[in-house]
């Protein structure tokens, strides 16, 4: 696993978002990339600048799991309901470089805040 996110990390500073696989879907998603690292293993992320990629979440994605999986987690974070249907993948990157957003990556930074504080209160 480590060397998996190792690997990652490199290929994003060698080609930048090329690197980052796929883009999720959704009007609350749809700035944020993921990585598929090993196995079940994602690495969420989002680019504040086109030349700086910004890990959001790493974890496992487990459908039997949601407690764990890393979706559940961001879904949580952004207090929005995972997709009904099967999401499109379009890649991270369009011609003009990485989805670039200052206000979804606050609402991600203040979601996972707020996520952290409600468990941590448990």
């Amino acid at each position: 696993m480590k060397v998996a996110f190792t690997d990652a990390t490199e290929a994003l500073e060698r080609v930048g978002c090329d690197a980052a696989g796929y883009r999720l879907a959704g009007d609350d998603l749809d700035k944020l990339c993921v990585v598929h690292l090993w196995g079940p293993w994602r690495v969420v992320l989002a680019f504040p600048e086109v030349d700086v990629a910004l890990v959001v979440d790493i974890g496992e994605h487990l459908d039997n799991d949601r407690s764990r999986d890393v979706y559940t987690r961001l879904y949580d974070a952004l207090d929005i309901d995972p997709p009904a249907e099967p999401r499109d993948k379009p890649p991270c990157c369009d011609e003009s470089g990485p989805p670039t957003d200052d206000a979804q990556l606050d609402a991600v930074e203040r979601g996972y805040r707020a996520l952290t504080r409600r468990r941590r209160r448990r």
